[in-house]
């Protein structure tokens, strides 16, 4: 039932990454839109028990991705399969057009997004187009997140 679920959800998460989206409901902002050609290099970052699986089948479907996790091995495996590693969540910012993030608590993503290396670091310019966060949170942190990911701008493409 576990595998079912974890192809299904794979399948949203393609399905998301290569279609178009308009702006978030979270806040009112100009329109952007996204296609799947915006999406040229995916940041992840949690490597765990579902993150790893999850960056498995994004590299599977053909992907170009940096990611990042707290553990030296999990960073090591990924290195020696050819994934470009970062040392912190903000060089996998830098690198991404699109973030994920699957982390196993709310002080994880909260300390992802908005700590000293955090993805949210750049000053208010951002590089990735989009972040997704799969993590299991409380909907008080998706809230907080959403709000600081707001208020920050996003930098022009080359």
């Amino acid at each position: 039932m576990a595998m079912m679920k974890m192809k299904i959800y794979g399948y949203r998460l393609r399905a998301l990454l290569s279609t178009s989206l308009s702006s978030s409901p979270f806040h009112s902002v100009p329109s952007r839109t996204f296609s799947s050609s915006s999406f040229e290099n995916v940041g992840f970052i949690g490597l765990g028990n579902m993150g790893s699986r999850m960056a498995n089948n994004l590299l599977k479907a053909g992907y170009k991705m940096t990611v990042h996790d707290v553990n030296c091995n999990v960073m090591k495996k990924y290195s020696d399969m050819g994934v470009s590693t970062k040392q912190t969540p903000f060089e996998v910012a830098e690198a991404s057009d699109v973030v994920i993030t699957m982390l196993p608590s709310s002080s994880h993503v909260l300390n992802v997004y908005n700590g000293p290396d955090g993805l949210l670091q750049g000053g208010d310019l951002l590089t990735p187009q989009l972040f997704i966060d799969s993590s299991t949170i409380d909907p008080q942190t998706s809230r907080k997140l959403a709000v600081s990911v707001s208020n920050c701008i996003l930098k022009e493409k080359k």
